[in-house]
């Protein structure tokens, strides 16, 4: 449903005020989801290696029986929660992109390219399993997909 005009964050406001403390959102506790692929995917390069990828941006639809609730509640459920979901292009690892092509629903015997695999996947519902990973610098933690399959 859509926010009303009252409802919807003033973005601009949160720059006008001067806070004591930083509040870091907590990420979504560990445990399966269901996600929808929300429009078309992205295809770019890592800044580190230049490794080519495809990413899609989820919707997080419904948490999972294997989800700690109180843990869900405390960060804010799962209202507008969205995840970037990255695909590298490697040989080692492009499998994984193909799983996820059958996880949304996808028969991998038709003859179709997996960049028009991806663009079908626009819309399609899976599970995605989110892990915790800690950050660079040890000092946050971020939720991440870690495995996806089918709804």
């Amino acid at each position: 449903m859509a926010k009303s005009p009252s409802e919807r964050p003033n973005f601009g406001s949160l720059l006008d005020e001067a806070p004591t403390e930083v509040d870091r959102p907590k990420p979504l506790p560990e445990g399966s989801y269901l996600w929808v692929v929300q429009g078309m995917p992205r295809y770019d390069k890592s800044s580190k290696k230049g490794t080519e990828f495809t990413e899609f941006q989820v919707k997080c639809l419904a948490a999972g029986e294997d989800v700690d609730q109180d843990m869900l509640a405390e960060m804010g459920g799962i209202e507008d929660k969205t995840q970037k979901l990255t695909f590298y292009h490697t040989e080692g690892s492009i499998f994984r992109l193909d799983e996820f092509h059958e996880h949304c629903g996808q028969d991998l015997s038709d003859a179709k390219s997996r960049r028009q695999r991806n663009e079908d996947c626009v819309n399609a519902q899976f599970v995605g399993h989110i892990r915790h990973e800690a950050s660079n610098d040890g000092q946050s933690i971020f939720a991440r997909i870690g495995r996806t399959a089918s709804a």
